[in-house]
């Protein structure tokens, strides 16, 4: 039986309203960015602005160091997705291919650590990084995140869904372990590869407390701490701070357009039972 075009209607309507709940804020940052602060105090303050003016992406580019802001995110951010890449590759194949005695024990521990709040390391990671010697560098920004258990964990839920004749035929061939992993399981891995990259591009991307407590130097701070520069006690710029949200934003949200079909993959090709 077909189903008719009207009943889809409901559905559709509903996934308009949350579409437009969730842009409002996008759209509020956006106008924002584009009004003078005189627009913005007082009873003149309006959602649509009377006038538009780029001088807070002016401002922001030319009295700050947004560029060196935006090259240590943009570094930072891609150190750690490569990193994550490689080790929870490696990782994620041998709790999955691998069998060994401890091997469920060892991924119950890798799991578990996903309970454990950011916050509850934050001070025996900083005084590690401390006595290295690594504050205000970023070896500190880096080193600490280069594998996830989240990351981890999604890689191993795709690998159990690839079936195991596939080692067998590359063992038969000759082909060891590293070989059979590059050459025959990560050709079919594009999209769990992409989402843990997506997801990690994302986290580091938009990390405040972390490189708030390690960067001392102005010119080591990553976007989001730059940014909350502009916003203090007693004058928030608020045009500054929308405008450079708007502009730290937009790579963010490039990825996700470019990489949404391997994201929706990723998520969704792990979600079976071994």
């Amino acid at each position: 039986m077909t189903r008719r075009p009207a009943e889809g209607l409901p559905r559709a309507l509903w996934l308009c309203l949350i579409s437009v709940f969730a842009g409002l804020p996008v759209l509020w940052m956006v106008l924002t960015s584009l009004q003078p602060m005189e627009e913005l105090l007082g009873t003149s303050a309006r959602l649509v602005p009377a006038s538009v003016s780029l001088d807070a992406y002016r401002e922001v580019i030319t009295r700050f160091p947004f560029w060196e802001w935006f090259g240590n995110s943009f570094l930072v951010a891609a150190a750690v997705v490569a990193g994550n890449l490689v080790f929870d590759t490696l990782a994620a194949y041998g709790l999955s291919r691998i069998r060994f005695r401890g091997r469920q024990v060892v991924l119950t521990l890798i799991l578990a650590t996903l309970m454990i709040p950011t916050q509850v390391i934050l001070v025996p990671l900083y005084l590690m990084m401390r006595d290295l010697g690594w504050i205000d560098t970023y070896w500190a920004l880096i080193i600490p995140f280069l594998a996830s258990p989240a990351g981890i964990f999604l890689l191993r839920q795709h690998f159990v869904t690839l079936p195991m004749q596939l080692d067998e035929a590359a063992a038969m061939d000759g082909a060891g372990r590293l070989r059979t992993l590059w050459s025959v399981l990560l050709p079919s891995s594009w999209a769990a590869l992409g989402t843990v990259a997506v997801l990690k591009f994302m986290w580091t991307w938009g990390e405040f407390a972390w490189p708030s407590l390690v960067t001392n130097n102005e010119l080591m701070r990553t976007l989001p701490v730059g940014l909350a520069r502009f916003q203090n006690q007693f004058a928030p710029r608020w045009d500054l701070l929308m405008a450079g949200s708007v502009m730290a934003a937009v790579p963010v949200v490039l990825g996700f357009v470019l990489l949404q079909r391997l994201f929706v993959r990723g998520l969704t090709g792990g979600a079976v039972k071994e």
